[in-house]
């Protein structure tokens, strides 16, 4: 189970244009499901699998 530097467990994107994170408390089978459902009703674009790229709202725009 991934750990953040913080100490917290959980699921959490990486944008690949300027490292802006989202994440989400839920781990196991769906919780990559569940954070990249959420990213992309924000906004965030690019690969809907865990090796990406993402891009947050941001760096989307710049495109």
């Amino acid at each position: 189970m991934p750990t953040t530097d913080e100490g917290m467990t959980g699921t959490i994107l990486v944008c690949d244009g300027c490292g802006r994170s989202r994440r989400t408390s839920a781990t196991g089978l769906f919780a990559w499901d569940l954070l990249w459902l959420q990213a992309d009703q924000a906004g965030w674009t690019g690969s809907d699998r865990p090796l990406g790229p993402h891009y947050c709202t941001i760096c989307a725009d710049n495109e």
